[in-house]
């Protein structure tokens, strides 16, 4: 990437989907969101269990700037959760910014060279300006 803010998005859940709309939204596009599955979504990608659903009003479980008002049920059912992210995810064209099947493994901050290094399971490493991670899992350092 030319630019010097290479921005790393640590999972392609809502909070990571929502953050590359907004930096596209903004005019950056050197980001990446790095996703260990091969399909967005998070948690609404991994409870697929029976009658998996918010557990909130659907209406008020939407981005601001994509709300959607054709729910089918007061509390949306899992799949068509996922359904308003694959949606939300072509209209803003983040797919091309999302790396699948790449899990991050750590993430150092080196303050010699001011870039955070990323290392992916598999063993690559990857620079990066910033870094937005789930505060779960992840070997921050």
């Amino acid at each position: 990437m030319s630019d010097t803010r290479r921005i790393a998005i640590i999972g392609s859940g809502f909070s990571g989907l929502c953050l590359g709309i907004q930096l596209k939204q903004a005019g950056i596009d050197t980001f990446t969101i790095f996703e260990k599955s091969d399909r967005l979504g998070g948690t609404w990608r991994d409870n697929t269990y029976p009658g998996a659903a918010c557990d909130v009003p659907s209406f008020s479980y939407c981005f601001s700037f994509e709300q959607k008002t054709d729910w089918t049920r007061k509390w949306s059912p899992q799949a068509e959760i996922q359904t308003y992210m694959d949606e939300c995810a072509r209209k803003y064209d983040i797919t091309p910014h999302i790396r699948f099947g790449t899990e991050i493994a750590s993430a150092r901050f080196d303050e010699a060279a001011s870039v955070w290094r990323l290392r992916t399971t598999a063993g690559e490493e990857i620079t990066a300006t910033a870094v937005r991670t789930p505060p779960r899992a992840l070997n921050v350092q």
